[in-house]
Order: structure tokens, then C-alpha cells, then sequence
């Protein structure tokens, strides 16, 4: 897709899990609307190697437990938006661009996105 599918996904109000994988989004930007995916508990992204921005709107996937982002190598941070999920209970990041981690863990940049988050795990950065 070149489109991004997020738009058309999010409206699905019995989607209960998401993955993109292997290039199925080959844009540079993801949006997450308002209300969107009002059951998503599970979403897994990984090897979309054009993706550099991804937004999350507040109010967006109210029910995530799970967020896994995997080999996203140009994806330039995470979503600001992350820390409005408050129901999030775990974070599984790997495959990254060197930094990430750096800007996550407790002191780092963008730890506010984060720190409401039980589970973060960081693996395998470049």
C-alpha cells in the first residue's frame, strides 16, 4: 500500500489486532485519528522501511495493551501521542536506529512518551 492504511483500519470498531509487516505500507507517514481503533489491544509494526513519521493523535487506540515496533529503520521517533495511552502495559522495540534507546530510558529526551508504560523492552539497536 502507498497509502497510508490507518485512515481505513482505525474504523473498524471490532478490530481487536493489527501487524504491518514486510513493506504492506511503503509511505513516509502514519496517522492515528482521534477515536480510532476503539478496541485495537494489539498492534505490531515491522520491516516498513519507508515509514520516518508516525503520528498518534490523543484519544487514538484507547484500549492498546501491546505495541511491538520492529526493523523500522528510518522511523525517526516515537509517536508523542504514545503517552496518552494510558492502558498500554507493554512495549517491545528492536531493530532501531542507534539513539533510540538512549532518548527513552529514564533522563533521556522523549521518557515522557514512555514512563506511564509498566514494560519497556529495548532490543538490538544499531
Amino acid at each position: 500500500m502507498e497509502e497510508d492504511p490507518m485512515p481505513v483500519l482505525e474504523k473498524l470498531l471490532h478490530l481487536k489486532s493489527v501487524q504491518l509487516t514486510s513493506d504492506a505500507f511503503v509511505g513516509r507517514r502514519m496517522v492515528c485519528s482521534k477515536g480510532g481503533f476503539p478496541q485495537l489491544y494489539a498492534l505490531k509494526i515491522s520491516k516498513e522501511s519507508e515509514l520516518q513519521e508516525w503520528m498518534v493523535q490523543k484519544g487514538s487506540m484507547p484500549c492498546l495493551r501491546t505495541l511491538t515496533i520492529s526493523n523500522c529503520q528510518e522511523l525517526k521517533e516515537l509517536p508523542d501521542g504514545l503517552k496518552y495511552i494510558t492502558s498500554l502495559k507493554e512495549l517491545k522495540i528492536k531493530g532501531m536506529k542507534r539513539g533510540l534507546k538512549e532518548k527513552l530510558i529514564l533522563g533521556g529526551k522523549d521518557y515522557y512518551k514512555v514512563r506511564h508504560i509498566p514494560k519497556v523492552g529495548i532490543l538490538s539497536t544499531f
